[in-house]
């Protein structure tokens, strides 16, 4: 194994990881200088699914407040609020989901098995 491809597994490996120490920043930081050199292809497809893999729960959570903004202003406070308890535990279910995901796919990366 030449040290490309064990740089290329590491960096890779901590695209995913990173959402334990920099979560969305890394992978974003990764994906944007990948873009801007020549390295690897596998740097750049891996940073994207991370950083689209880590940014996603906040997206759902600004869907969840969104839609909650709405059904309070129709007045329907009762169930506004049990739709909004729905939507959160929905959201909390993906978020620990990708968080599983990302766990495995830098352990995955790290040990080589792409």
């Amino acid at each position: 194994m030449n040290n490309n491809s064990l740089s290329t597994r590491i960096i890779n490996g901590l695209s995913y990881l990173s959402i334990f120490f920099l979560p969305v920043v890394f992978p974003l930081v990764v994906w944007m200088i990948s873009r801007a050199s020549d390295s690897a292809p596998s740097i750049k497809s891996n940073a994207r699914k991370a950083f689209w893999s880590q940014i996603f729960p906040l997206f759902y959570v600004i869907f969840a407040l969104f839609v909650y903004s709405i059904n309070a202003l129709r007045d329907f406070t009762t169930h506004a609020g049990a739709l909004f308890g729905l939507l959160l535990t929905f959201a909390l279910l993906i978020a620990l989901l990708l968080f599983v995901y990302n766990v495995a796919m830098g352990v995955k990366m790290l040990i080589g098995r792409e």
